[in-house]
Parts: C-alpha cells; sequence; structure tokens
C-alpha cells in the first residue's frame, strides 16, 4: 500500500488524477452493460430518433399543406432506408460465406443461426439491427467484438446512412428555411441537430476505427484527438450544410452540377492514383466513397494528392457558393453578411484542421519538423561541399 502510494505521488499530481481515471474506466468498461449501452443501445437509438425526426417533420410538411416539401422529405427518407438496407443484406451475407481458420467470431454467430439474421436483415427499417443483435450476443457471451465487421462494415454502413439520410435532409431543411423564410419549429431544429450527431458520429466512427486508435491505450493524447476529430467535423460539416442549403435556396438547379463536378474530379483523381483499384468494382467501390468525401474529408486523406485536391475543392467551392449567393439573392435579410463571414471563416479554419489532422496521422510532415531537416540537410551539404571534404580535391 505504501508503495502504491509513493507511485502516485511520484507521478505528480496531473499523472496520479489521470491514472485514477484511467483505471476508473477500466473497470466501468469491463461491465457487459456499459458496453451494451456504448455499443448497441446508444447508436440504435441514434438512428432511430433521426428517423422518427424526420418522419414527423414530413408529416407537419403534410398538415400544413407544404405537399412539395413532404414528397422530398418522404423520399429522402425513403431512399436511404433503402440504401442502408441493401447494404446491411450484404455484408450480412459476407459474414455468413466466410470460411477459414481466420473468420470473426462475428461471422461464427451470423453462420450459426443464419436463417433467422437474414430473416431480420431482410426487414427494411430494422435490417441493420441484425449487426447489433449480434455483438449483443458477443457481448453478453463475453466474446470479442474486434474483427472487420465492427472496424469496417459497420462503420461504412453509418456513413451511407449519414449521407443519404443525415446530410441530405440537412441540406433540404436549410434550403426550405432560406428560401420560404418561414419560422422554424422546434421538430425542425430537433430533427437538424439529430442529423448532425448522427453525420458527425459516423465519420468520427469510421475515422477513429481507420487510424487504429481503437488499439492504443487510452492517453490523454488519445483523448485530446478524439476531441479535436469530433469538433473538427462539427465545424467541416455544419459550414458546408449551410453553404449548400444556402446556394441551393437560390440556384436550385446548379447545386447539382456543382456536387457532381466535385464527385467527378475526386473519382478520377482517386481511381488514378490507387493503383489497388482496378476495374468497374473499385471505380464504383471508390465512386461511392467519393460522394461521402464531397461533403466531409473522410476517405481522401489516404494519399497527399487527394486530400490537397479535396481540401482545394471544398475550400474554393464553399467561398465560391457563399459569395455568388450574397451578391445574386435579391433582398437583404439579417442572417446574410454573418452568413458570409461565418462560412468563408468556417471554411478556412477546417481546412487547417484537416491539415492538423493530417500531421497527427504521420501523413505529412510538421512545419517544425520539415525546417529541422532543411536546415540539417543544408547543413550536410556545406560540409560536403568544403574544400576538405571535396570528392574531386580527395580523389586528386
Amino acid at each position: 500500500m505504501a508503495d502504491t502510494h509513493a507511485h502516485w505521488e511520484g507521478k505528480g499530481c496531473s499523472g496520479a488524477c489521470w491514472d485514477w481515471t484511467l483505471v476508473g474506466w477500466q473497470k466501468i468498461w469491463h461491465q457487459k452493460t456499459i458496453q451494451m449501452c456504448v455499443l448497441v443501445v446508444f447508436p440504435l437509438c441514434l438512428s432511430a430518433c433521426n428517423l422518427a425526426t424526420d418522419v414527423a417533420l414530413a408529416a407537419e410538411y403534410y398538415t400544413s399543406g407544404d405537399i412539395e416539401w413532404f414528397a422530398w422529405t418522404v423520399c429522402l427518407v425513403i431512399g436511404s432506408l433503402l440504401i442502408v438496407h441493401i447494404w446491411s443484406c450484404g455484408f450480412i451475407c459476407l459474414a455468413a460465406r466466410s470460411h477459414g481458420d481466420d473468420v470473426s467470431k462475428f461471422a461464427r454467430v451470423v453462420q450459426e443461426s443464419p436463417s433467422k439474421l437474414r430473416c431480420l436483415s431482410s426487414i427494411p427499417v430494422v435490417g441493420i439491427s441484425a449487426h447489433y443483435v449480434v455483438y449483443s450476443r458477443l457481448i453478453w457471451s463475453g466474446g470479442d467484438v474486434s474483427g472487420p465487421e465492427l472496424e469496417r462494415y459497420l462503420p461504412i454502413i453509418h456513413l451511407l446512412e449519414a449521407v443519404t439520410a443525415a446530410i441530405s435532409q440537412l441540406c433540404l431543411q436549410t434550403k426550405i428555411w432560406v428560401y420560404t423564410d418561414e419560422r422554424v419549429s422546434v421538430i425542425k431544429v430537433v430533427s437538424m441537430v439529430m442529423s448532425l450527431m448522427v453525420t458527425v458520429k459516423a465519420v468520427v466512427t469510421y475515422l477513429y476505427y481507420k487510424s487504429y486508435l481503437h488499439r492504443r491505450p487510452l492517453t490523454p493524447g488519445l483523448v485530446g484527438r478524439l476531441v479535436f476529430m469530433t469538433f473538427w467535423k462539427v465545424l467541416e460539416v455544419s459550414v458546408r450544410v449551410l453553404t449548400m442549403g444556402l446556394f441551393a435556396s437560390a440556384f436550385t438547379p446548379w447545386i447539382a452540377l456543382r456536387l457532381g463536378l466535385h464527385w467527378l474530379v475526386m473519382t478520377a483523381a482517386f481511381f488514378g492514383i490507387d493503383r489497388k483499384l482496378k476495374g468497374i468494382v473499385g471505380l464504383c467501390a471508390w465512386g461511392l466513397a467519393m460522394v461521402v468525401d464531397t461533403f466531409s474529408m473522410t476517405f481522401s486523406p489516404d494519399h497527399k494528392r487527394t486530400f490537397w485536391l479535396n481540401s482545394a475543392l471544398t475550400l474554393l467551392g464553399n467561398i465560391t457558393m457563399v459569395t455568388v449567393w450574397y451578391t445574386q439573392k435579391t433582398g437583404h435579410d439579417w442572417y446574410d453578411v454573418p452568413a458570409l463571414v461565418g462560412i468563408v471563416v468556417g471554411s478556412v479554419v477546417s481546412a487547417a484542421f484537416g491539415l492538423v489532422g493530417m500531421v497527427l496521422n504521420g501523413r505529412i510532415e510538421a512545419p517544425a519538423a520539415f525546417c529541422r531537416h532543411r536546415d540539417a540537410s543544408g547543413t550536410e551539404t556545406e560540409q560536403q561541399n568544403a574544400p576538405g571534404n571535396s570528392v574531386a580535391l580527395n580523389t586528386v
């Protein structure tokens, strides 16, 4: 006991506090109820609440006689459900057909009762629940919940949900609010907040597993990095959605062309740079991935050139769209100048955060380290070119 006390005192107040926090969190996390809440209940409740608020908003449009906005909202809801349903069924089928010695425990649970899980995944509204049913069984049995299904497949499904359901609804509701200049209802605010939460959670979760942060020990640096990623994505998605909503309110036919060109350039660039992508399958896969990157920087940081290209397209696109909207709109509203300044500043800050993220991931060298390497290489070159170290003179 005295040795333990001396250990805490030797590490200082801040280190001891963090160690106590880490030990307490590990004890809490090992409880199955906490794991169920974090890995199963929270994602399902967030998706269900997002769907419920969208349906309630569509009902509000219908009762108020706004049939056009009702139709758009319902179409986005149904379309997103179908897309998520198709991918959920596909990943369940992949798990059922897995074979070999390295099959994950998720796939083994699916193979034990394939008919029941396929039947559950065939229901469009609750198809994604089949994945969480398997996770629930693994958690309660004390099994390992890691593997490609949790680290890759499920985050991709939630990314598709974020793009097709959350971000599209955010853009639509922003356009409706600006176009009609109507008073914002409580249900619309709740729906937009839920959509933003779903989007940020999906992107941060995907980057969390993609960067293998889940395999690192819990440290203050890791917590700070997760907080940074969350703040960055909240800012990035908010600025992007507000820009597209404002631009679509005045130039609806042109928003699809603008986003289509962004998607086409990024898809062609990624397919040309990444040599692992071959054939129609690779083109379709990364074409779908670039739909996500049109709204949020997710896959393009895999390569420096695609990162710089997407950053430039997003920054210039945001500034161009909000400037055109501001200069061409008829009438003046109280939010015109704040929206213009906020989007320009937010786009620049978001681009800077993206650069910081690349440095943290080790894909781009920090400016200070680059200057040090440059100075070191310059000193080495001078030493090599000195008379006493000249190759030609030494040879002579």
